[in-house]
């Protein structure tokens, strides 16, 4: 549901700016489709255009293929005759007719910490393009770090060609300035907040609890646990670096909730899927609540079913208090004004929290051990009710801000206007 808060709140901040807008979705998929998307009380159908990353080169749509010819239609002289061949091939219309691209890139992937071939999924679009000459921006998002030389290379190459770019914390400025060696013939990053804190909550038509938990209660807590770190990452070996282990760790919080604070805890997935050998925040979630369910009774619930990334904020604000390892549940809480700790494993929470001067919510399992880990979820609780009126003050600011992506004032807006 973060890369969904991330699309459904680019999209209102586009919609907010030019209110006419015609907006599709490029992106990779085995076939064209439409989506409803619910903007206040209006619902907006956006289309997307299907592109494919595979080895068969002969597909029309295949990226690979795309920037090949892109390059090639380069070489020819004539507009007319580059135009002409560029309508052969759909995704070339819908890309010659548009008149900006916006990236966003999974808020985070704009990076090799995920693998190269995580980078090139993510970047060879935007090559794409840059190649074929069109207007690209980067949407506030975090950049690097960048651990080999071909993924330098390519995400120099991008950022010196793009329209503009936008950070969403100002770590992200300094590694695009390390990129670049203190070159300026380049768009200046400017800092922008996510795009998540404009992501709007939706009331869910129902909402399927397992157990007993009282909704209402003064002390419930939310509690996202992430499949990606329950499964020790993409490599299953705790490829994060975390310095305890997550399963241990998700034990100990809710011993300190439940037992200690007299909480109540409702585990709330983020990333949904039944697939087991998936990142499933579902499997996860299921996993702890059917080993602890009996132990702690009505004090522990689980989130049951389907949601969209807007009704999953709402659910997330009906808690006091949460806890969690996805960075779009924590902005989820906190953008409702809901005190939030949390649990880190890349340096992304510290640079969007701090950016809304809410730095001491991320706990970073990187560089804490448990009994570290344990004292901060429990400060945090017992000071919700301060950081509940900080948060009340500051939060309105943050959204509007968010909202106006392309023209808040209060920013360098060297970007676009």
């Amino acid at each position: 549901m973060g890369v969904g808060a991330l699309a459904a709140g680019a999209i209102r901040c586009i919609y907010t700016q030019w209110p006419d807008a015609e907006i599709f979705i490029l992106d990779y998929a085995k076939k064209a489709s439409s989506r409803s998307l619910y903007l206040g009380d209006e619902v907006v159908e956006v289309k997307l255009l299907n592109i494919r990353f595979s080895k068969r080169l002969y597909l029309s749509n295949n990226i690979a293929a795309l920037i090949s010819v892109a390059l090639i239609l380069r070489l020819i002289p004539s507009r007319r005759a580059r135009e002409w061949l560029s309508l052969k091939n759909l995704a070339f219309q819908e890309i010659y007719r548009s008149d900006m691209f916006a990236s966003i890139a999974g808020g985070d992937s704009f990076s090799d910490i995920y693998g190269l071939r995580r980078f090139l999924y993510i970047t060879m679009p935007q090559i794409l393009i840059i190649v074929m000459s069109k207007k690209l921006i980067l949407l506030p998002q975090t950049f690097g770090p960048f651990r080999c030389r071909l993924s330098r290379i390519i995400a120099r190459f991008i950022t010196r060609n793009a329209e503009a770019i936008y950070t969403r914390d100002c770590q992200s400025i300094a590694e695009i300035d390390r990129l670049h060696e203190g070159e300026y013939s380049r768009p200046k990053p400017t800092f922008r907040y996510d795009v998540g804190f404009a992501l709007e909550p939706t009331i869910p038509n129902k909402i399927s609890i397992g157990g007993e938990i009282d909704l209402t209660s003064d002390k419930l807590i939310g509690f996202n646990i992430s499949g990606l770190l329950y499964m020790g990452g993409y490599d299953r070996n705790n490829m994060f670096g975390l310095q305890v282990d997550y399963r241990d760790l998700v034990r100990q919080i809710l011993d300190l909730l439940i037992d200690t604070k007299g909480a109540s805890v409702l585990l709330i997935p983020h990333v949904f899927g039944n697939d087991e050998s998936s990142e499933s925040d579902v499997i996860a979630n299921n996993a702890v609540y059917q080993a602890y369910g009996e132990k702690y009774g009505c004090r522990l619930g689980l989130l049951q079913g389907d949601y969209d990334q807007g009704e999953v904020k709402h659910v997330i604000g009906m808690c006091g208090f949460f806890v969690g390892s996805r960075m779009h549940a924590c902005i989820a809480a906190t953008s409702q004004c809901v005190p939030a700790v949390a649990i880190a494993y890349s340096d992304k929470f510290i640079g969007v929290m701090e950016a809304i001067g809410h730095a001491d919510v991320v706990a970073d399992a990187r560089e804490l051990n448990m009994g570290e880990l344990l004292a901060r979820v429990s400060q945090s609780y017992d000071c919700r009710f301060e950081v509940l009126r900080q948060l009340e003050q500051s939060m309105p600011q943050v959204t509007r801000a968010a909202l106006h992506l392309f023209s808040e004032p209060n920013h360098d807006s060297s970007g676009i206007n």
